[in-house]
């Protein structure tokens, strides 16, 4: 075998050197000898194993892979996240990192990621790896520990995460920092974050100056915090001027106060608090979810006026029967202007509805109170679910109950309802818009439940009810009605149109 493998060798080295020997001007040519900048672009288009095995094109090519560019680990049993990822068995991964990290150059080291749950004791490992990033100034570093573990049980103990290390005295260099599952303890005088642009911290404990830490990063233009804990609240008094996007999800915190002049997008699922976003006067987007509080409504479109500039708001809302919905809610919407939503172009809401009388909770027609707040309406999208099934309404809807709430949106051109079943507060609710919209152009009904559901809830749907119902709407209204079928289709005779007069 040995034998055969030496003959390929010579072979392949006879014809390397009849091929020279017809083009001079190649023999001449090695990869060191490319200019440095190209050098690393090129072994960027490769793996870190495909740049491994093109140590068996020549001998001067042994070590070309020592210098490539991204260092990207994967211990799990997912799919990795990026397609340079090396996937390593877990028995096999401290060795196999230890391996490449001793062996890399260091020299023009752009990523290094660790996805991998490891045992308590490679502390030493990870601080060795961490020392290898920054002393090779790594530009993007992503550390994730995170292993599954059961609600409510025992937490393991982090790893500390050595925030210093990044401060090198020669200047700053990190620009994205990535840490999941891990420890941190920031302090104001770091001083090696004037560079960093992307932060998120991803299940990470928390204790010392974050405050102090986000004002070392005059650059940052992404944060992202979730499921971190060791913070009781997030009041941010430097000014982030450079931040465009903020996102803030599953903490269990008081109050959110950041100073965010460029702010474009805001993201924040969690208890409902006082959010103070300020002078964020250039924001495009914002998502809000508010869990398991049924004034998730009224306290999004009332008590956050740091969102009223948005043109995309997209709002997840759960409604539950035995708390009051509307009533409580009446003296908020009085204490704000009334077209707070001045710039609103595009409205999304997930409700999700925890009742066993859809036809009597009439929590949805909050709805049309607060669609008066957004004048410049064109698009709205509602997508419903009903904790449990039961048949459509049958009685007659006269939308008085919605339009008596609703002023005229004039702007106004397409609704998008799914899980719509004709239930009272549903009907209600659509006859309103179609009565106070003019411009209105496409409605379009899916009686499916798009958001995700049990399965169930999607089975033995009277899609004739529906389109009954659309057709008798659109013959009082004059608007064309889409009635989409529950397998995703729409024919022609599915799409009611007004009679002609």
């Amino acid at each position: 075998m040995e034998g055969e493998t030496a003959a390929k060798r010579r072979k392949l080295e006879h014809h390397r050197g009849l091929s020279d020997a017809d083009a001079p001007g190649l023999s001449s040519f090695h990869m060191e000898d490319l200019p440095e900048g190209i050098q690393p672009l090129i072994l960027s288009l490769l793996s870190l194993k495909e740049a491994a095995r093109t140590s068996i094109v020549s001998r001067k090519w042994r070590m070309i892979w020592t210098r490539h560019p991204n260092l990207c680990f994967d211990g799990t049993k997912k799919r990795p996240n990026y397609e340079d990822c090396v996937k390593i068995e877990r028995a096999k991964f401290i060795e196999t990192v230890n391996s490449v990290v001793q062996q890399h150059s260091g020299i023009g080291l752009n990523k290094f990621s660790i996805r991998c749950s490891l045992p308590k004791n490679s502390s030493d490992h990870l601080d060795m790896w961490i020392r290898f990033a920054a002393a090779a100034k790594a530009k993007i570093i992503d550390i994730n520990l995170w292993s599954k573990r059961y609600i409510g049980g025992p937490i393991k103990e982090q790893y500390l995460f050595p925030l210093e290390n990044l401060g090198a005295q020669d200047g700053p260099f990190i620009q994205a920092l990535f840490l999941t599952d891990i420890s941190i303890k920031p302090h104001l005088d770091m001083r090696g974050f004037t560079k960093l642009r992307r932060l998120l911290l991803d299940l990470v404990h928390i204790t010392g100056d974050l405050p102090g830490l986000l004002s070392n990063c005059c650059s940052l233009e992404d944060l992202e915090l979730i499921a971190c804990s060791g913070v009781t609240d997030l009041n941010i008094p430097h000014r982030l001027d450079k931040l465009r996007h903020l996102l803030i999800s599953h903490m269990d915190i008081q109050m959110v106060d950041f100073h965010v002049t460029g702010l474009a997008h805001f993201e924040y699922k969690g208890g409902v608090i006082p959010i103070q976003l300020h002078g964020c006067s250039k924001l495009e987007k914002a998502t809000i979810t508010f869990k398991q509080d049924n004034k998730t409504l009224g306290h999004a479109f009332t008590a956050i006026p740091s969102i009223s500039e948005v043109k995309v708001l997209n709002m997840h809302a759960d409604m539950e029967a035995y708390h009051p919905v509307w009533v409580s809610q009446g003296h908020m919407v009085t204490t704000r202007p009334t077209y707070m939503f001045a710039n609103l172009r595009h409205l999304t809401c997930e409700i999700k509805i925890f009742t066993r009388g859809p036809n009597e909770h009439s929590g949805l027609l909050q709805l049309a109170h607060y669609l008066s707040f957004a004048p410049q309406l064109e698009t709205l999208q509602l997508h419903m679910l009903y904790e449990i099934c039961r048949f459509s309404w049958e009685g007659e809807a006269t939308g008085e109950e919605a339009a008596s709430c609703m002023r005229r949106l004039d702007r106004l051109k397409t609704v998008y309802m799914s899980g719509f079943r004709c239930y009272r507060p549903q009907v209600e609710l659509l006859c309103g818009i179609l009565a106070k919209s003019p411009a209105l152009e496409h409605v379009t009904l899916q009686p499916k439940v798009m958001l995700a559901c049990a399965r169930v809830l999607n089975m033995c749907i009277l899609e004739y009810e529906i389109w009954r119902w659309a057709r008798s709407a659109s013959e009082r209204f004059g608007r064309a009605i889409t009635v989409v079928r529950s397998d995703g289709c729409c024919r022609e005779d599915e799409q009611v149109r007004p009679c002609s007069v």
